[in-house]
């Protein structure tokens, strides 16, 4: 399906997955996990979404941009973007990711990862930021081989990433479109009864040496209110607590909007961060006329699902610039300020689809390597 250089000195190890991984020689070797996955998107596959499918796992901050190019035939049919990043996963160990995204239209993207996996020994040897440079050289010229889009596993895609205000991130379905009203995100469906998610977001800045405990106070502050009615609403609220301090709260209330009765649901979603409170807010109606009915029954639990999953409180946006050369480098984000990947950023889909479970490609012989 795809294939690529890597150093002829390395061997070739075994995964219990069918994949490809390599190590490299010496006292404190490395590793090198290599996979590709077919996405299916039965809306239509567009070069300008490239990163929808090279971050399916959300954990890039907004603002990260693919580098493009043409393949090898030169043609617009064969366009090629990329992302490289790099992660620590503690408590010793960094990732370093390149994804190379082709486009097979009408509705196919086939995505090329490859993972250095560096641990702590191995960190301050010399050559590593050559290694970096010179695999991300090999990634950007990696070589997609024709062939039927069968030939491997093919995972469908349903869920897109979207953002507010740079502080909130979360999934919808494909087929949402999104406004802007002002200071609110809407976003819906081309749908009769099938209602709008209005998504607004409100941040408390705190100073001087409390200021974390500050924000974590008005948090707190704020979710209670929240979940006892906002505006002083009647209905029914909860809260709930997340993991890393985060919180969740809902709030259920009827009313009544251009003389048309509605249910209203409503979400809070919040972090406190770097002295900063973030909370997110998600008002969602329904006609009372379609209570309880299979739409509303299914959209609400998909809203629940990733409003819960969201991601509040963004404080970093950085934009990858296009290489003039030919490839890119990784070597200059070893720094403190790398992101963290927790072990479960690449759980399974909820969405029962398994879209963002990474598939594996056949194996090939020799320093010219097959995923």
């Amino acid at each position: 399906m795809a294939s690529l250089r890597v150093p002829s000195t390395w061997q070739r190890l075994s995964r219990d997955d069918g994949g490809l991984a390599f190590q490299s020689p010496g006292d404190n070797p490395v590793d090198l996990l290599i996979s590709v996955v077919t996405y299916r998107n039965p809306y239509g596959v567009r070069a300008e979404e490239a990163i929808q499918y090279l971050d399916r796992e959300n954990v890039l901050p907004r603002g990260i941009l693919p580098s493009m190019e043409t393949g090898d035939s030169g043609t617009d049919t064969d366009e090629r973007h990329w992302i490289a990043y790099a992660v620590a996963q503690p408590p010793d160990r960094q990732i370093f990711v390149w994804k190379v995204a082709d486009f097979q239209p009408p509705d196919h993207v086939r995505v090329v990862t490859l993972q250095l996996l560096v641990p702590n020994e191995s960190a301050d040897d010399p050559e590593l930021s050559d290694l970096i440079d010179r695999l991300g050289e090999e990634a950007a010229r990696v070589k997609f081989n024709p062939g039927p889009i069968s030939d491997g596993p093919v995972q469908r895609v349903t869920m897109r990433n979207v953002w507010h205000a740079d502080s909130v991130r979360f999934r919808l379905p494909w087929d949402w479109n999104s406004a802007q009203d002002d200071e609110l995100s809407l976003f819906y469906r081309d749908m009769e009864g099938a209602g709008t998610l209005r998504v607004a977001v409100h941040r408390f800045e705190h100073e001087g040496s409390d200021a974390e405990i500050l924000a974590r106070a008005i948090l707190r502050q704020t979710a209670e209110q929240f979940a006892e009615g906002p505006d002083e609403r009647e209905g029914v609220g909860s809260i709930e607590w997340l993991p890393d301090g985060e919180v969740i709260a809902r709030f259920v209330t009827d009313g009544e909007e251009d003389g048309e009765k509605l249910r209203f649901f409503l979400w809070l979603r919040g972090a406190a961060i770097e002295g900063q409170t973030t909370v997110a807010l998600f008002s969602f109606a329904f006609p009372q006329s379609s209570r309880g009915g299979e739409l509303e029954r299914s959209t609400l639990a998909m809203l629940e699902q990733e409003i819960r999953r969201a991601v509040v409180g963004i404080t970093d946006s950085t934009e990858v610039e296009e290489d003039e050369e030919d490839g890119f480098s990784l070597a200059d984000l070893l720094n403190e300020d790398d992101m963290f990947l927790d072990d479960d950023d690449d759980q399974d889909d909820p969405d029962s689809l398994d879209e963002d479970d990474e598939g594996q490609g056949p194996d090939g012989q020799g320093p010219l390597g097959r995923a």
